[in-house]
């Protein structure tokens, strides 16, 4: 029996010698149907059936939803990033979304049609995620794939995963569900694999946990997407695959199954498995009053941005483990955008879990307005806990109180510390009660309902 560390290929490690892979012929698309079906446990409710198209009618279907759907939002979000210091002005957010489908969906589940679509030409390595040096074979690249698109159509069927994805109202929470969607997606190719190579449990669990030696080669293969896009598709397969983990090695599939019926509430879940299986840890919901009645009819986004970018955010001016370690202090927060006049205003609250996590965010985050702006902050008259720009300077407030960091930028002074005196004033916060302990979820009875 083959290791399955062979199984890391999948991911990008293209210096290694996997000379010892066995080339195996591509199975019959209802074999691998079967077979993920029994190694997930779930039947599937509708039949799913295989179509073939070229590259790009492929490309063309996948970009369509992007431009016409998303393209407005697309636009203010690229905007509110650029300010953000998360993209570069001469990033085309667009445009880059939907080479990110291309990527990421060069064979993929049709879910309004019921078919896997698959390419009719030989599969390149800039069209998948799973990618394999010159010695793998095409066919196991195929396979493994379908079998990522047949677990999608699982999850899709069961627990109407990607309606939910589409329901949730911030950032963070969808990229909190897709991780969770690619993570399964992950484990079921490992166990795919492992199948066919009489491998067990225990390798699939060792397999996943070694993936993160990838991430080198992985930010080479994705060097064509702005780092904000490389990071969040590397989120989803890498931590999302770790915290599934956690699930299948407690309770197998029914564990995984557990994940969908009652999922996570934000990246700081996937990054710390521990706040969701063990502590509980739900974020804390903001409603800043203050900027809901200064934005009005012109508030143009509120967002929450989560645990996950703020790390991006941070590694700008930290090393990456320093940029982990304050971001790991996070327990919500909450963005509006909004006009005045041509001016876009950023509002923004976060939540920490204490008065030095929030002061440690405080310091980081100055540093990071003044690598942007330079160093145009200083005390204002409301007091050493908030900072303004000079006359002249972009417009910024920078303000702690106890546990919360309010940040208000393309307000100039003194309306900025109006409404940051007014914002503390009716500051509200909530928070989801929390869940049932992982461990009293019953295993799954079916799909939720089932489509017409």
């Amino acid at each position: 029996m083959c290791s399955l560390s062979f199984a890391l290929v999948l991911l990008g490690c293209g210096e290694t010698d996997f000379s010892f892979i066995p080339t195996r012929p591509l199975q019959p698309f209802d074999e691998v149907k079967k077979e993920i079906s029994r190694l997930r446990g779930l039947p599937f409710v509708h039949e799913v059936t295989l179509e073939t198209k070229k590259l790009e009618e492929i490309g063309s279907l996948l970009a369509e939803p992007v431009e016409n759907a998303s393209e407005e939002k697309s636009s203010l979000m690229a905007e509110i990033y650029t300010r953000l210091g998360l993209l570069t002005e001469a990033a085309d957010l667009s445009k880059d979304l939907v080479e990110l489908q291309r990527f990421r969906h060069s064979i993929h589940y049709d879910a309004r049609r019921r078919k896997i679509v698959v390419p009719q030409e030989p599969l390149k390595p800039d069209l998948a995620f799973l990618r394999f040096p010159g010695r793998a074979s095409e066919e196991t690249t195929r396979q493994v794939l379908l079998a990522h698109a047949l677990t999608h159509a699982l999850q899709d069927q069961h627990f109407q995963w990607r309606a939910r994805i589409k329901s949730r109202n911030t950032t963070d929470s969808r990229l909190t569900l897709r991780a969770v969607t690619q993570g399964d997606a992950v484990l079921v190719g490992l166990a795919y694999l492992a199948a066919r190579e009489q491998g067990g449990k225990e390798e699939i669990i060792d397999a996943v946990k070694n993936l993160f030696q990838l991430s080198t080669a992985l930010e080479r293969g994705l060097s064509f997407l702005p780092e904000l896009l490389r990071q969040k598709l590397a989120f989803e397969y890498l931590y999302g695959s770790q915290f599934v983990l956690w699930a299948y090695s407690h309770k197998g599939w029914d564990g995984v199954n557990g994940l969908f019926s009652r999922p996570p509430r934000s990246t700081a879940q996937i990054l710390h498995p521990e706040k969701y299986y063990v502590t509980r840890a739900e974020p804390l919901h903001i409603i800043p009053w203050k900027l809901l009645r200064q934005s009005g009819a012109q508030k143009i986004v509120e967002e929450t941005l989560g645990e996950f970018t703020l790390r991006l955010l941070l590694s700008q001016i930290l090393s990456k483990a320093e940029a982990e370690r304050v971001a790991a202090g996070w327990t919500g927060d909450t963005l509006l955008a909004f006009r005045d006049g041509e001016e876009l205003i950023l509002g923004w609250v976060i939540a920490w879990e204490n008065p030095a996590e929030a002061r440690g965010f405080f310091a980081a985050y100055r540093r990071v307005l003044e690598k942007r702006y330079g160093p145009v902050l200083e005390a204002s008259s409301a007091g050493n806990d908030a900072l303004v720009s000079r006359e002249g300077a972009h417009p910024l407030l920078l303000q702690i109180k106890d546990n919360f960091v309010f940040v208000l930028d393309g307000m100039p002074a003194p309306r900025s510390t109006e409404v940051a005196a007014g914002l503390w004033a009716e500051l509200e916060t909530t928070r989801e009660p929390p869940q049932v302990p992982f461990d009293l979820v019953r295993r799954s009875q079916g799909p939720a309902s089932t489509r017409k």
